[in-house]
């Protein structure tokens, strides 16, 4: 009977349709170009972006410099490959990570104004996306501290599609959050801007907390820095600090980082 099922299993098997040679290629590119992105990545983020070079690159994954050019035809394309994954990461963990938060503490104080709620997960979210996706966070301060864009001429062009996305959600809050009088009137995608640049920033100094342990460390200042700016706009802190609390308790046995289909 055992050798009847091995059997059995070993036709069941043969029978499986293979994927197609074209298939295989694909998925075999697909791999290689996610290892050269994630290498490229950590050389941009760990030592600037004229520190990557098509060279550097083969070196790093011990690779033929061709095979780099088989997949990315300059530097240009290679950074603006890197930066929109980073990016593209980011927007999709954000889309997973804020609305069932929100209706977590939406459930928790039913009372509170839903555009404030929104707003201060998203601050929140922003601050812990920088613990569990660091270098794509990193790489997102780096390119918006950039005077020049990185990229050759129009690069910058070719990105800003998915920057705007990634903002996107975040301006039509602050505007629904301004439609609604919880903050007062603004241009929305400027404050977007002034918003995640500011909490970048400040999560930046979290590196010198070995000296100002009172103050810097996990992302405690960015927290205070979001909140400071929701209430410039005119938030009620109160509320502010009610729906913070609220956060902590939805958050405290898991991630507020949830992964894309997580």
């Amino acid at each position: 009977m055992r050798a009847d099922a091995d059997t059995a299993t070993t036709g069941a098997e043969a029978s499986r349709p293979r994927p197609a040679a074209g298939e295989r290629v694909a998925r075999n590119r697909a791999r290689r170009s996610d290892e050269f992105l994630r290498a490229a990545l950590a050389i941009v983020v760990d030592h600037g972006f004229e520190a990557l070079t098509m060279a550097r690159l083969a070196q790093e994954v011990d690779t033929a410099i061709g095979s780099v050019y088989r997949y990315y035809q300059s530097k240009d394309h290679l950074l603006l490959a890197v930066q929109t994954r980073a990016i593209e990461k980011l927007t999709a963990t954000c889309v997973a990570s804020v609305p069932p938060v929100v209706e977590a503490v939406i459930e928790r104080r039913p009372d509170d104004d839903r555009t404030l709620v929104e707003l201060v997960v998203l601050g929140r979210w922003f601050c812990a996306a920088a613990d569990v996706l660091p270098e794509e966070v990193r790489l997102l301060q780096m390119v918006s501290a950039r005077r020049a864009s990185a990229l050759g001429p129009g690069g910058g062009d070719s990105l800003l599609p998915t920057v705007l996305a990634f903002l996107a959600p975040i301006v039509e809050r602050i505007a629904e959050a301004a439609e609604a009088g919880t903050i007062t009137d603004g241009v929305a995608l400027g404050r977007a801007v002034l918003w995640l640049t500011a909490i970048g920033g400040v999560l930046e100094a979290d590196d010198l907390e070995r000296y100002l342990p009172d103050v810097l460390g996990g992302g405690r200042l960015a927290r205070q820095l979001s909140g400071d700016l929701l209430a410039g706009w005119g938030a009620d802190r109160a509320s502010l600090a009610r729906i913070d609390a609220a956060v902590d308790e939805v958050v405290a046995a898991e991630s507020l980082v949830r992964p894309p289909g997580g």
